[in-house]
């Protein structure tokens, strides 16, 4: 009869076998051990990360906010040297009006 390392066929597909069963539940032990620490972890760490998402919304919307206070305080400069504009030629007016009168009251 044939014979490997000195096992016949049959010796080796049993020792074939019994190394299959225990090779199949080594890879399901951990894998299903892998599972059952990963959903521990999330649950453990769940209210973390809604914290987190929260956090991140809030965040945006302050964003969002401090774009929309940029572009009205942009603006808001704007009005104000247009009136500072104003204000110097009323300014100006004023002064040459001043002048105008005095010069009249010279005369």
């Amino acid at each position: 009869m044939h014979s490997i390392l000195g096992y016949t066929w049959s010796e080796l597909a049993s020792i074939l076998g019994v190394v299959s069963v225990v090779v199949g539940f080594v890879y399901w032990l951990f894998s299903y051990s892998g599972k059952v620490f990963n959903r521990n972890i999330h649950r453990g760490l769940e209210p973390f990360l809604k914290q987190l998402t929260d956090l991140n919304e809030t965040i945006k919307r302050m964003n969002e906010n401090f774009k929309r206070q940029e572009s009205d305080l942009e603006e808001l400069e704007h009005r104000v040297d247009e009136h500072d504009r104003r204000l110097d030629r009323h300014h100006e007016r004023i002064r040459n009006f001043l002048n105008e009168k005095e010069r009249d009251n010279d005369k």
